[in-house]
């Protein structure tokens, strides 16, 4: 059975027939933070590998979403390799979609980030923003 919640802080899609949800989740906070968040409330913060669930997630969503974390974070401090924050999913280059000129590498951008028109870029960590959580354990969409 799947059932409809609302959240003034959430917005979710049900993306074709799969067991997992997306949740744009309208709180700032840091990319730790929102990891933390989502690990916590849900199973972790999204992995982008599907365009078109992005697609209808952005085009859903409340409000004028202009950038949220998803679940992209390089740690090796100076051989830029970037991973996935869900444990067992390797991030794939030919899946990127980086904004053109990004990852810059400014400063200690070590975080990704996915903006409305669904490029991302690199970013400091420490920056404030909303976020997407995944969650693929329950059959609920949130309005």
């Amino acid at each position: 059975m799947l059932k409809l919640y609302t959240d003034y802080k959430t917005q979710c899609c049900f993306m074709d027939c799969q067991l997992y949800e997306f949740l744009y989740i309208k709180e700032n906070k840091t990319w730790t933070e929102a990891q933390q968040y989502c690990r916590e409330k849900h199973t972790d913060l999204v992995t982008v590998t599907n365009m078109k669930d992005m697609k209808r997630l952005i085009r859903n969503s409340p409000g004028s979403m202009k950038e949220a974390w998803i679940g992209l974070y390089d740690q090796t401090h100076g051989t830029r390799t970037w991973y996935w924050s869900l444990p067992g999913v390797e991030f794939d280059e030919r899946e990127a979609n980086w904004k053109h000129g990004e990852p810059n590498d400014a400063g200690t951008e070590n975080c990704g980030i996915i903006w409305k028109h669904l490029q991302w870029g690199d970013v400091s960590c420490n920056r404030q923003t909303q976020f997407i959580c995944y969650d693929g354990n329950d059959l609920y969409i949130y309005f």
